[in-house]
């Protein structure tokens, strides 16, 4: 079960950090008019990477 939360954590936390950076215009790839240089997922992804994070750390407990 921790293995399984550790590796569900990495991959929120992975995915929070891609729509951050999206938000952000630092990636450019997909170049998707929907999420490039929109603040909203900047925010979202800095929501969903937190709560990556906090579901690593909470494997690792």
């Amino acid at each position: 079960m921790k293995l399984a939360l550790l590796i569900v954590g990495v991959l929120i936390g992975l995915l929070g950090l891609h729509w951050v950076s999206e938000g952000t215009g630092i990636l450019a790839y997909p170049h998707s008019p929907l999420m490039y240089l929109q603040p909203m997922w900047t925010y979202i992804g800095i929501a969903t990477a937190i709560a990556g994070g906090v579901l690593t750390w909470l494997s690792r407990r």
